[in-house]
């Protein structure tokens, strides 16, 4: 779709790279089904999708439109399954979060009572530093059997270094739980984003398994620099790689390519589906059109999750 007035993409505070947006609806055979069934990769295993309940996801997309951030696939929750299947995404989280407390629980509480109607959805649920915060992170690993949680630093404005969280990050660094962080300062900074939050928590609990969400943007390459040291720390994809610019200057993003097949074994890809302002087909076939190895391509699309979460 050529940028246009009919087009709210085009009044965006986030820049765009090129002169025309890209689609926003799927096409009927999104385009990268034929080239991952070319590389050998069976589905797509997508570590960045959100599911909350439907008054907060409408809460979410108001947001949203206050800065123009279209959203095209604002349907119920059984249909958008059906898009993540159109598209090859076979395997996909449940991610949600809290912004305040006495919100957690109820969460994990909805996604448990929910996701196993989502065909592929893996179970995540969240926490937030509050009285009785471990006892409910011990419910969803135990009883709901979750295989990871999501955190928001800046929606949240949580400090990974809270005193309150020690005994959750030590429990799930025991229990090998993975968590999908959003630490970084993109698309806007909070109170406790940003390496200087991280690396204090990282070096606190250097065996827990750890996915930073936007691969850190707008600090990639500080985040980067920590995978060598800690091998249960990812990366995940999510809107770094795409037309859409929220997670730094075109330039900034070419210039970390190379870090896709470095860590070709650290890295996730992510979505951030549905709360997306094109289709899904845009950031699959921009992540294949990289100059990577077709390995690296493979690991990031299926074979890292699936090593990750179905051993």
């Amino acid at each position: 779709m050529s940028a246009n007035l009919t087009d709210t993409r085009i009044s965006s505070p986030f820049s765009w790279r090129g002169d025309s947006f890209p689609p926003i609806t799927d096409s009927e055979t999104p385009e990268h089904l034929k080239q991952i069934s070319d590389l050998g990769i069976p589905s797509i295993f997508d570590i960045h999708t959100h599911f909350f309940p439907e008054t907060i996801m409408k809460l979410i997309w108001r947001w949203f439109d206050n800065v123009n951030w279209a959203i095209g696939y604002r349907l119920p929750e059984i249909e958008r399954v059906k898009r993540l299947h159109h598209n090859g995404i076979k395997d996909f989280t449940t991610l949600n979060y809290a912004h305040k407390k006495n919100m957690a629980a109820s969460l994990n509480d909805w996604t448990f009572a929910n996701y196993k109607n989502w065909d592929g959805a893996i179970p995540f649920g969240t926490f937030y530093p509050e009285d009785g915060v471990l006892q409910y992170v011990k419910r969803a690993v135990e009883d709901y059997k979750f295989l990871g949680f999501k955190l928001h630093c800046e929606v949240s404005k949580l400090n990974l270094n809270d005193p309150e969280l020690t005994d959750c990050f030590l429990y799930l660094e025991k229990k090998e739980i993975p968590i999908v962080i959003h630490t970084g300062t993109a698309p806007l900074p909070g109170e406790f984003t940003g390496i200087q939050f991280f690396k204090p928590f990282i070096q606190s609990y250097p065996k827990l398994h750890v996915i930073v969400a936007h691969m850190g943007a707008h600090e990639i390459s500080d985040y980067a620099s920590l995978l060598g040291d800690y091998p249960n720390l990812a990366l995940d994809t999510t809107m770094v790689f795409v037309d859409f610019l929220a997670t730094g200057k075109a330039d900034d993003v070419d210039a970390v390519v190379p870090l896709l097949e470095t860590y070709q074994n650290q890295i996730y890809f992510g979505s951030d589906f549905p709360n997306i302002p094109y289709n899904l087909n845009h950031p699959i076939s921009k992540l294949l059109g990289l100059p990577i190895s077709d390995k690296a391509k493979q690991k990031i699309l299926y074979q890292n999750a699936k090593n990750r979460f179905f051993k």
